[in-house]
């Protein structure tokens, strides 16, 4: 028996498996901060949107904030109303799930705190949220400016994210199956080199 078609027949069964449709459509959410606006898609890796997709937005101790389904093109957006982390957890009707998470530094500072946050730091909190008292001479509230600048660079920014993000995706699926191709290719090789040799131990 030829020992060499074990591992050519393991290997050509990893790589089918490699390629299959479950594993290049892994569900894969983007989401990102605009203001107080949460904004994200759900997408399948080398493949299109995830249309319809239910999306779970909770906390980080597991209490649910809201639920929402993606639209057509994959999109989703929240209001944020309180000024902690949001954990989204999506998944599609077949069974591929995906996770991430907003921090809460992403979210202005200007929110409400969880109540569970407040207690005895309410008084500073309620501090560090009033507005300031107005300067002589001043031409605004520099918080609030800072805040539209920030808002308006992360709406530009965004876009750029989520592309990088789905292209490192793409990237990486495509790295994949060519390693599982290239592994086949070698064994191929191995396999075809072994069938030249001559049988026994003869001239």
């Amino acid at each position: 028996m030829r020992k060499w078609l074990v591992p050519a027949v393991m290997i050509g069964a990893l790589t089918a498996a490699a390629t299959s449709p479950a594993h290049a459509h892994k569900l894969k959410v983007f989401a990102t901060a605009v203001g107080e606006r949460i904004e994200g898609t759900v997408y399948f890796v080398g493949g299109g949107p995830a249309r319809g997709a239910r999306i779970l937005v909770e906390s980080t101790d597991g209490k649910p904030i809201e639920e929402l389904t993606a639209d057509d093109a994959g999109a989703f957006a929240i209001t944020a109303k309180v000024r902690t982390d949001h954990v989204i957890v999506t998944d599609s009707a077949d069974g591929h799930s995906a996770r991430t998470i907003i921090p809460a530094s992403l979210l202005p500072a200007s929110l409400p705190l969880p109540a569970s946050t407040l207690g005895t730091g309410a008084a500073e909190a309620r501090v560090s949220t009033a507005p300031a008292a107005p300067q002589e001479g001043g031409t605004g509230d520099p918080a609030a400016m800072e805040a539209s600048i920030a808002q308006a660079v992360a709406r530009q920014v965004a876009p750029l994210r989520e592309q990088l993000s789905a292209y490192e995706d793409r990237v990486r699926l495509r790295d994949v199956l060519g390693g599982f191709g290239y592994i086949l290719g070698l064994a191929g090789l191995f396999a075809w080199l072994r069938a030249r040799r001559p049988m026994g131990g003869g001239r």
